[in-house]
């Protein structure tokens, strides 16, 4: 896959409250131990244009599904959520008309109530695009009923600066700061498309229990290396 070398072997132990598998995310909904307090998703997007052919692209690294399939499998997931949970879906702005054509298509309607959205601006080397070469990304939040603040001391802003990283991996201390916000310590954070798990590691510094699925095993595998070795970036 041309990404980081294995760190160790064998496998090492996730820490404790952490729970990443190597499966699907149709399993792992199927086997989560308790209602997830918060999911996050950030799907393999698949792109049309000849941008899926550059090597910043999600395409050039892994395999990608389509809008229809990622908008099915977040409506399933929230027979999942706990009641007053939220999804937070990564995306970004040119498939943020596709999201809301794929939201629209679905049968039955989408379950998810849209409350609010934030984005992730990136420093360090230049984007890709079309139009404009991309260093923000979003992110769109949603409700399980009504929703709620569960620490509304814990501050956090709709809006994140921090170093580009490679292969689609969001920032942990943003994620951090979601998870302290929305979610009470020993709470169940749910991740859909875990790749080099960020979402972890944020969970493990905040005192989250964590289960997260990864399909591909080298990704998977590297993921729990840098898990081990409480790696950030």
């Amino acid at each position: 896959m041309g990404q980081l070398e294995l760190l160790s072997v064998p496998e090492p132990a996730q820490p404790e409250g952490i729970d990443l598998r190597c499966c699907g995310v149709a399993e792992l909904l199927a086997n989560l131990p308790e209602a997830p307090a918060l999911i996050v998703a950030d799907p393999p997007w698949s792109y049309t244009n000849d941008a899926s052919q550059l090597n910043g692209c999600a395409g050039a690294h892994y395999e990608t599904i389509s809008d229809g399939q990622i908008a099915r499998v977040l409506a399933d997931s929230y027979a999942q959520a706990k009641s007053g949970g939220r999804l937070a879906l990564w995306l970004t702005w040119p498939k943020l008309q596709n999201w809301i054509d794929a939201v629209g298509d679905l049968d039955p309607v989408w379950p998810w109530r849209f409350v609010s959205g934030g984005a992730w601006t990136k420093t360090g080397g230049p984007g890709i695009g079309f139009h404009w070469l991309g260093n923000s990304e979003p992110v769109i939040v949603y409700c399980k009923d009504a929703g709620s603040f569960t620490n509304s001391s814990a501050t956090t802003s709709n809006a994140h600066t921090s170093p580009r990283q490679k292969h689609s991996e969001k920032p942990v201390a943003w994620m951090a700061q979601w998870i302290e916000r929305w979610t009470e310590p020993g709470d169940l954070v749910c991740d859909l498309f875990a790749g080099m798990a960020p979402l972890a590691r944020a969970c493990a510094q905040t005192g989250r229990r964590y289960a997260g699925a990864e399909i591909d095993p080298e990704r998977y595998r590297q993921a729990v290396d840098r898990l081990a070795l409480g790696r950030s970036v």
